[in-house]
């Protein structure tokens, strides 16, 4: 995804609302405010488009961040699979 609106509309065909439970954020060792990676790490919670919540998901968040400004985001989660466990076809 190139723009943050992608990742919005990516997000609404998957979940009612959904937030995310900080628990750590670290900066990988050598990081400036001219360059740095940084990983941000935690749960989401919220509900799925059929409105049943859920919580506990994991999710890492990696960051690139040069001159201060975010430049590159990756995001993984266990919403697939959670997804795929709803629909019968995986066990978690």
């Amino acid at each position: 995804m190139s723009d943050p609106s992608e990742c919005a509309a990516f997000n609404r065909s998957r979940y009612a609302w959904v937030k995310k439970r900080f628990e750590s954020t670290e900066v990988v060792a050598g990081g400036s405010a001219a360059h740095a990676i940084v990983y941000n790490c935690g749960t989401l919670y919220g509900a799925w488009l059929d409105g049943t919540p859920f919580e506990g998901n994991r999710y890492v968040d990696r960051y690139v961040v040069r001159d201060r400004l975010i430049v590159q985001m990756d995001v993984w989660n266990d919403s697939a699979e959670w997804l795929l466990a709803r629909a019968g076809l995986a066990q978690l």
